[in-house]
């Protein structure tokens, strides 16, 4: 059975987990980024109780397979399209089993409990898979550390 989970709900282990995980997977692409920053965010911004910023993690059972993010901000240059779906990450060993799908469905179902009509993402590494569930492509973005990406939105009323 999948269980979607915020933050502030797991362990300690669970949480420094993800964050690892997070930092190892972004940082072969960003430098720039910093493991005391991404800790900080994690622990503080995405564990709280109401609004956004909120951190999911998804169990299968016990084994957590993955997490994900449902935020106000995210590319600098768009503030005015929101909330966006951020660090979907689904760990290796668990990926290609409909894992992905479920979480992605889990945190649209939560952004419309909070009363969003669409939720928003951007991809530069996995475009196919966002329109094989249900996403529509917008438009290219500007990313914050250069580069472009491809944006995306679902509705969810």
């Amino acid at each position: 059975m999948t269980r979607f989970i915020k933050f502030k709900d797991i362990s300690k282990e669970d949480l420094e987990k993800i964050i690892n995980k997070h930092y190892t997977h972004w940082h072969q692409f960003n430098n720039a980024l910093d493991l005391n920053l991404i800790t900080k965010k994690f622990k503080n911004d995405l564990t709280r109780e109401e609004g956004l910023p909120i951190g999911y993690a998804f169990y299968d059972d016990d084994k957590l397979v993955g997490f994900c993010t449902l935020q106000k901000e995210n590319l600098k240059k768009y503030p005015e399209i929101y909330p966006w779906i951020s660090s979907v990450m689904i760990f290796d060993e668990y990926r290609r089993l409909g894992y992905g799908t479920k979480m992605l469905q889990e945190i649209a179902d939560k952004a419309k409990e909070l009363g969003y009509q669409k939720v928003y993402l951007w991809t530069d590494q996995a475009p196919e898979f966002y329109k094989k569930i249900g996403y529509t492509y917008l438009q290219k973005v500007e990313k914050n550390e250069g580069g472009y990406g491809d944006l995306f939105y679902k509705e969810v009323k």
